[in-house]
C-alpha cells in the first residue's frame, strides 16, 4: 500500500469530463490500505501455490506495465531515492525484472515497483502496510531516511536468486539502513514461499510458508507463536527476542515468541474485518461470528480447495452475503474498495510458466490479465507514464469504466461485472492452451509479447465498448432522475 504522509498532498484535481468520476475516488485521508493473499500448492485446485495483493492507494495512482534492464556496473554503486533522502550502496551487477510502477500527481513520486518477478523467477509483493506497538517503537523507532514501499523492492529483487536470499538480502539491508514504516512483504520463487513482517525500525521476522495453509493479511501483523530455532523455517532480525525481553513487552508462549502480541499493534476493525470476512468465506465450518477483539491467526486451512478464479473473486469481496455488507454499510471497509490502484497474483504452477496475473484499477469492475514472467515488451497503451487523463492509456481506460461503474453495482455495473468475469474465466480455463503455444514458440519473450500482448488488446477493445454502453446508462440515469441513481449508496472511499 502507499502511505504519502508528508511526501504527497491530497486534493481535488480538475481534469477534463472523463476523468470527473475517476478523482472522485482519490482522495482519502486514511493512510491504511492493501489485502494479501497466499495459498500453498496442498490448498489450490491445481496445485499451484497463489501470492496476490490489492494495492490500495489514498491517492491517485496510475499503474503501467515495464520491463527493468539488468545491468552490469563495474563496482557496487550508490543507489539515492528520488521520493526521499535515503540512499544505499548495492552490488554492480542486477537481473532483469518485469514490474508494476506506479505515477503519483507530482514529480519526484518515486519507484514504486508494487508487484516484481525477476529472471530467476523470484516474486515479490511489497508492501501491506503493518502498525507496531508503542513500546516497541520507543525501544527501537522507525530511521527517517530508511527504506520505505517505494524503493524496497527495487533494491531487492535485481539481486537475489531464490526468495529465501530476498529475505536475508532485505534482512541485511534492513539492519544497516532501518526503515520508515511497518511493512509485510511475500517472497516467492519455483520451491518455496516465504512470509516477512517488519515491524520497527530494524525488527523483523520471516517463516517459509507452509503448502497445507492459506493466509490473509490485512494491515495486521498476524505472525503468532514463533521458534527462533527453527532456522529450516524461520528468519528474524537478530536482536528480536532480546530487544522485546530487555524494554519488557516480549511476550510469550511456551517458550516461543508471540510475535503479533509482541510487536504488532492493537486490533482495528478496519483490518479485523477483512480477515474474518476471508477467513469466513473460505473456512465457514471454522470461523464464528466476527468480533473485532478476537486474534485472528495467520494460517488457516480452507474447507475447500481454492481457485486461482476464487482468489480474484476475493480481491473484489464487499461482504455482499453478511449483515457488514460495505454496498448498503460504506463505513465498513471492504476488501474489494474504489481506491485500488491495481491487484495482481502471482500463479506459480509446477513445470509451467511462471505467471503474473494484472488488474489496471479496482478489480472488482476490471479484468486480471495473464503475463508470463519473461514479457519485455506490452502494447503501448499499457506502458504509458499518463498522471493525468490520456485516452490512450490502458490505466486510464479501465479506471475510467470502473469509477461509472460502480455509481450503480446492481444497475449498468453489473453488466461491466459479468462481461469481466466471464472473460476472465475463459482465460484461465484456456491458459493450458496459451501456455501450449508458448512453449511451441521457444517460450521466448517474444512469444510471450504476443500471446499476452493479444490477450491484453482484446481487453482495451472490450473496455472501451463497455464504457460506451455505461456512459450512455449513466447519462440516461441523470435524466430521469435528476442524479446518479444509488451514486452516494454505492460508493466506497474507505
Amino acid at each position: 500500500m502507499k502511505k504519502f504522509f508528508n511526501s504527497r498532498k491530497t486534493g481535488k484535481i480538475i481534469l477534463s469530463a472523463l476523468t470527473v468520476l475517476s478523482l472522485s475516488l482519490a482522495g482519502n485521508p486514511t493512510v491504511l490500505a492493501c489485502t494479501t493473499f497466499i495459498a500453498g500448492r496442498a490448498v489450490t485446485t491445481d496445485g499451484s501455490r497463489i501470492i496476490g495483493r490489492n494495492d490500495d492507494s489514498e491517492d491517485l495512482d496510475v499503474v503501467k506495465i515495464v520491463r527493468r534492464p539488468a545491468f552490469n556496473k563495474k563496482a557496487p554503486w550508490t543507489f539515492t531515492s528520488t521520493e526521499t533522502n535515503f540512499t544505499a550502496q548495492l552490488p554492480a551487477h542486477g537481473y532483469s525484472y518485469l514490474a508494476l510502477p506506479s505515477a503519483g500527481l507530482k514529480p519526484g513520486y518515486g519507484t514504486w515497483d508494487e508487484a516484481v518477478l525477476n529472471d530467476h523467477q523470484v516474486c515479490l509483493t511489497a508492501t501491506e502496510s503493518i502498525y507496531a506497538n508503542p513500546a516497541a517503537l520507543v525501544a527501537d523507532p522507525y530511521v527517517k531516511n530508511g527504506i520505505d514501499e517505494s524503493v524496497l523492492p527495487t533494491i531487492v529483487i535485481p539481486y537475489v536468486s531464490t526468495a529465501l536470499a530476498g529475505v536475508e538480502f532485505l534482512g541485511s539491508l534492513l539492519a544497516q539502513y532501518g526503515t520508515t514504516e511497518g511493512n509485510a512483504v511475500v517472497f516467492a520463487d519455483a520451491k518455496e514461499t516465504w512470509y516477512m513482517e517488519i515491524y520497527t525500525g530494524h525488527q523483523w521476522a520471516a517463516i517459509r510458508f507452509p503448502e497445507d495453509r492459506y493466509a490473509v493479511i490485512a494491515n495486521d501483523s498476524l505472525l503468532g507463536n514463533l521458534d527462533v530455532t527453527d532456522t529450516a523455517n524461520v528468519r528474524t532480525s537478530p536482536n528480536l527476542v532480546k530487544l522485546a525481553r530487555e524494554h519488557h513487552f516480549l511476550q510469550e508462549n511456551n517458550g516461543q515468541i508471540h510475535m503479533a502480541h509482541t510487536y504488532g499493534a492493537p486490533h482495528r476493525d478496519y483490518s479485523q474485518l477483512r480477515i474474518w470476512a476471508a477467513q469466513k468465506k473460505l473456512s465457514p465450518s471454522q470461523i464464528g461470528d466476527y468480533n473485532v477483539d478476537t486474534t485472528y491467526t495467520l494460517l488457516q486451512k480452507p474447507d475447500h480447495q481454492i481457485s486461482l478464479a476464487e482468489a480474484m473473486d476475493l480481491f473484489r469481496y464487499r461482504y455482499e452475503d453478511t449483515a457488514y455488507n460495505a454496498n448498503t454499510h460504506p463505513n465498513n471497509r471492504a476488501i474489494g474498495i474504489n481506491r485500488t490502484a491495481e491487484a495482481h497474483f502471482f500463479w506459480l504452477r509446477d513445470d509451467k510458466p511462471q505467471t503474473l496475473w494484472v488488474a489496471l484499477a479496482n478489480p472488482e469492475m476490471s479484468i486480471f490479465l495473464p503475463l508470463y514472467g519473461n514479457v519485455t515488451k506490452m502494447p503501448e497503451a499499457y506502458t504509458l507514464e499518463a498522471a493525468t487523463y490520456n485516452k490512450d492509456s490502458a490505466y486510464w481506460k479501465f479506471r475510467s469504466l470502473s469509477a461509472l461503474a460502480v455509481q450503480d453495482r446492481t444497475g449498468y455495473g453489473q453488466e461491466v461485472r459479468s462481461t469481466w468475469r466471464k472473460m476472465e474465466l475463459d482465460l484461465i480455463k484456456n491458459m493450458p492452451d496459451l501456455d501450449a503455444q508458448y512453449r511451441a514458440a521457444g517460450s521466448t519473450s517474444q512469444a510471450a509479447n504476443k500471446l499476452c500482448g493479444d490477450v491484453a488488446n482484446k481487453a482495451l477493445h472490450t473496455a472501451d465498448t463497455l464504457y460506451q454502453k455505461t456512459w450512455t446508462a449513466f447519462m440516461l440515469s441523470t435524466v430521469q432522475d435528476g442524479n446518479s441513481k444509488n451514486a452516494t449508496a454505492n460508493k466506497d472511499t474507505h
